[in-house]
């Protein structure tokens, strides 16, 4: 009885779809210059850069908002670049998300503090979290 009731949320639309937030991985073959690269490509594609710890290896972009169908969603970048060699090194791109009531959106940093931490996000925040993904690799491992 229950999956009955289940199947027909889901298909009168009452039930959104969520799916996990993307973890890219990649490793660039160019490790000179990797750190002002992934620098220059977070200020570009995660809207910009909220703290950089060199010490840490990670860049972390401003929060970006999202209003989806579901509500509304801010999302963060976090590139790592972990240790490597002359050869190569591999950057680990980490996106954070919350839920936010709808309130004041004039200041985001402010806005995440009252959000709900996400583990999944709506389809259209993923496929916009994978295109960022790509940029951020494609800008991180390449060589201009």
């Amino acid at each position: 009885m229950r999956a009955l009731f289940l199947a027909g949320l889901l298909l009168s639309g009452c039930v959104v779809e969520s799916w996990t937030l993307p973890q890219p991985y990649f490793r660039t073959t160019k490790p000179d210059g990797a750190w002002a690269r992934a620098i220059k490509a977070t200020q570009t594609h995660c809207g910009g850069v909220r703290t950089i710890n060199e010490e840490a290896g990670v860049i972390a972009g401003r929060w970006i908002m999202w209003n989806t169908g579901d509500g509304l969603v801010l999302t963060q970048c976090l590139v790592t670049l972990l240790n490597g060699d002359e050869y190569v090194r591999d950057v680990r791109v980490t996106f954070a998300a919350r839920r936010c009531p709808l309130s004041d959106m004039s200041d985001l940093e402010a806005l995440v503090k009252t959000c709900e931490v996400a583990e999944t996000v709506p389809e259209q925040v993923k496929n916009g979290l994978l295109v960022t993904g790509e940029k951020l690799e494609k800008d991180i491992t390449t060589v201009r």
